[in-house]
């Protein structure tokens, strides 16, 4: 046996490996190429189900309602003026009455009064008299001067003039005449004073006197009220005061529900007591006493009016921003100015753009540029 015999068996076996070798990575090549492949589906967008509502831009007067109570801005206070026994009293000065413009309310006994102003009127006749008895003096006197002057010495020459003129006679004549008129005029005051007159329509809120009593001067006798003019006074907050003027025309009614027009008469330039109310003030004409005095009113204040804006259910408005679906019906937000609210609604500027709808549904994890799918509202 020869080396190339010996070799063969060696070599046989070595090819033999390799052809299985091979074998084996054709057939793994072939099981990894045709094995089956995972099928990556598409990411699926959450879509947001909102209802929506298309809100067009409009001029927008808000209305605030206040309420108040009638008082009387006339209340008159009945003193006496002068002292004396009660003689009269007018039937309808109890409480509740209604006095008329010139009504007698009370009357003092004048009696005295009349002697008195009698007295004083025969002092100034004494005086007046005496003043032209005194005129009557001073041509005399006058008379005499012209005779004695060059007599006179030049020492103390207006004095000695004035003493033979009877200058000082003169000037207390006048004086008295003066004093005796000025007590004759107090005479007749306090004789007017023994009759009060209803100068105008009230109705009487208290009374403290009687027929035949003694009263004092300075006494309180009652307390009137005018129910011509009527005042309410209304406690609102600042910035609808802000909104408001002076002689604005307010629509108010009372008990019976009936409208009637009443005028803002003045505005508080402060704040109430303990409060961030101010004082508004009403004044209503009554002439055919359609309200009392301490009637509850109702008022509806016409605040200034708002130009381009949006009414928009309070609903809507989320954090002070809204959502909004555009065009192409994806989650938009935008922030809500807030011009006035009441408990449904609120007035916003408008800075909507054409194609843009407002979202009155509660949405939960929305975001900026989701799809919406609208299922109430505009479809």
């Amino acid at each position: 046996m020869n080396i190339l015999d010996q070799l063969m068996p060696k070599n046989h076996l070595k090819t033999c490996a390799v052809i299985i070798a091979c074998i084996t990575l054709i057939s793994a090549t072939s099981i990894l190429a045709t094995a089956p492949t995972q099928t990556l589906s598409e990411q699926v967008e959450k879509v947001l189900s909102v209802s929506v509502i298309e809100v067009l831009p409009q001029d927008f007067t808000p209305y605030y309602q206040a309420f108040g109570q009638i008082e009387s801005p006339q209340l008159l206070s009945l003193t006496a003026q002068v002292e004396g026994e009660i003689s009269f009293i007018n039937k309808a000065f109890i409480e509740g009455g209604w006095l008329k413009k010139g009504d007698i309310v009370f009357q003092i006994d004048n009696s005295d009064y009349l002697h008195k102003l009698k007295q004083r009127k025969s002092e100034l006749k004494i005086t007046q008299a005496n003043l032209q008895l005194e005129i009557g003096e001073q041509k005399v006197a006058e008379n005499n001067y012209q005779q004695i002057r060059d007599d006179f010495s030049k020492e103390n020459l207006l004095l000695q003039k004035s003493l033979m003129l009877r200058t000082p006679q003169l000037e207390t004549a006048k004086a008295n005449v003066t004093i005796a008129q000025s007590n004759v005029n107090l005479a007749e005051t306090n004789l007017q004073r023994t009759k009060v007159i209803s100068n105008a329509d009230y109705v009487v809120l208290s009374k403290t006197i009687y027929y035949g009593s003694f009263v004092n001067k300075g006494d309180n006798l009652g307390e009137l009220a005018q129910l011509a003019t009527l005042r309410v006074s209304l406690a609102v907050p600042s910035h609808v005061a802000a909104m408001l003027r002076v002689n604005q025309v307010v629509e108010v009614s009372g008990n019976s529900n009936k409208k009637h027009q009443a005028l803002v008469s003045h505005i508080s330039p402060s704040l109430y007591a303990n409060s961030q109310l101010q004082q508004v003030y009403l004044s209503i004409e009554n002439q055919q006493q359609s309200f009392i005095l301490g009637e509850f009113i109702s008022a509806s204040l016409a605040l200034t009016k708002q130009e381009n804006t949006l009414k928009v259910p309070l609903s809507a408005i989320d954090n002070g921003s809204l959502w909004l679906v555009n065009q192409n019906n994806r989650l938009s937000t935008k922030p809500a100015s807030i011009i006035w609210q009441d408990k449904d609604y609120a007035l916003i500027k408008n800075t909507l753009t054409q194609g843009e709808f407002i979202v009155t549904s509660k949405v939960s994890g929305a975001r900026v540029g989701m799809i919406t799918n609208i299922v109430s509202g505009v479809l």
